[in-house]
């Protein structure tokens, strides 16, 4: 009852703490950046507001990639008119020092003030993104910029046009499958609607939506806080598991495995870098684990070639990065605890796992995947490899589409109904 109480009482101080500010951040994002910013092995860092410094560019001196679907009070926010010309807000990673100052470079060599101007309100996440808060609207999105300074193992990250175009062109296309195929029932996928380029620096700004997320009532955590040490054991007692590990597997692994085959069926798709960062666990109002796993990130993926020649998207395979185009077969892989410490209740405590059960986890996945993309596609899957292969923390196994299986599989690509076991016994999850 204790450790219940303990995990309720570091619930309250998320998801209140927003409500004495003067700008609304809704309680399902405050909880997450409490928990991507505290409860994290890889780096802890700030959960406190800063002010966002921006500049202020001339709409037509940038490179402009939006969605139709884009939130209007997302582009109100980018986007504002002053005296008959529109400019864009370029916010400044509040760490960067580096790369900002291109891009104030590039408004002096065209006349324009360089000054930094203050409008948003934003929040750290684990990585280089920020949560950003338009303190007159309320909205909230995600922005992801250039910036030689960030937390955990990730440094300096530039962000550039190519990517940003790619991310966006890939979003579409994750959108253009959930319209045409069944339901969701595993997985919540953010939308990243928007991108700013400027062209001639390759550097840009993509603005991811968490409205999926909002007014849910629900708790997102971020999959590193649930590897964490402290806060993953106090969820799992919460919940009445003795086991930290075996509450993970069952509540983290499984139902991941379970979202990405659900993903690899709808877009042909599977992550390049499936670590913690990229994932997000739901639990209810009562901080259950309800199943599902929230998705982030499209832009870092492996794409299937049969799959989008199947859907006749060859110029999403024509941009892409090449090295990460597949043909013959579809690599998956996970690694929850890539680019983490793992905790001791996976990797040390004899009572209650091995030190083997990492290694567990990834046979347990794999048998997961298998048995969800079934249920999806109604294939079952040949494995070209006699087990799951662990090179450093990322398991990896890999499935024909030469084979029988596989291109039973491509054939219902191409007919539209790659997912049509999902049709039975679906239950509903928002995406876009």
């Amino acid at each position: 009852m204790q450790n219940s109480h303990s995990l309720l009482k570091y619930i309250l101080v998320a998801t209140t703490c927003w409500s004495q500010l003067a700008w609304s951040i809704s309680k399902e994002l405050h909880a997450m950046v409490r928990m991507e910013t505290h409860s994290n092995a890889v780096a802890t860092r700030d959960s406190g507001f800063v002010r966002m410094e921006h500049y202020e560019i001339p709409l037509d001196l940038v490179e402009k990639d939006i969605a139709d679907r884009t939130n209007s009070a997302f582009l109100s926010s980018m986007i504002f008119e002053r005296e008959g010309t529109k400019f864009v807000r370029w916010l400044i990673n509040p760490e960067d020092t580096k790369w900002h100052l291109q891009v104030a470079n590039f408004l002096k060599t065209h006349g324009l003030s360089s000054e930094k101007k203050t409008y948003f309100v934003g929040y750290m996440t684990a990585s280089r993104s920020y949560i950003v808060v338009d303190p007159k609207s309320g909205a909230e999105f995600s922005i992801k910029m250039s910036t030689d300074h960030t937390g955990g193992n990730w440094k300096d990250k530039q962000q550039t046009w190519d990517d940003a175009k790619q991310i966006r062109v890939i979003t579409d296309f994750v959108a253009e499958q959930v319209k045409k195929q069944p339901a969701l029932r595993n997985t919540i996928l953010l939308d990243e609607p928007m991108a700013f380029g400027i062209k001639v620096l390759d550097q840009a700004m993509v603005v991811r939506s968490y409205e999926a997320l909002k007014n849910s009532g629900n708790r997102y955590v971020p999959g590193f806080s649930a590897m964490y040490e402290t806060f993953g054991r106090s969820v799992a007692l919460a919940n009445g598991h003795t086991s930290p590990a075996k509450f993970w597997e069952e509540n983290y692994n499984k139902p991941l495995a379970r979202a990405l085959a659900e993903f690899a069926a709808l877009t042909g798709m599977s992550y390049d870098s499936p670590h913690s960062q990229n994932f997000l666990i739901e639990l209810d109002k009562k901080n259950r684990p309800t199943g599902k796993i929230v998705l982030r990130d499209f832009g870092d993926t492996y794409l299937f070639s049969e799959y989008f020649e199947a859907v006749n998207r060859t110029d999403i395979l024509k941009l892409w990065e090449q090295s990460n185009l597949k043909r013959g077969y579809m690599p998956v892989s996970v690694g929850i605890l890539h680019g983490n410490t793992a905790p001791s209740w996976i990797a040390m405590d004899k009572n209650t796992v091995s030190k083997s059960s990492y290694d567990q986890w990834g046979r347990e996945f794999f048998a997961e995947f298998q048995k969800e993309f079934k249920s999806q596609t109604g294939i079952t899957l040949t494995s070209m490899k006699e087990a799951p292969r662990r090179g450093g923390s990322y398991i990896q196994d890999q499935y024909s589409l030469k084979d029988e299986a596989g291109l039973k599989f491509i054939e219902l690509v191409k007919q539209g109904h790659p997912r049509e076991g999902a049709r039975v016994g679906l239950s509903c999850a928002s995406a876009f």
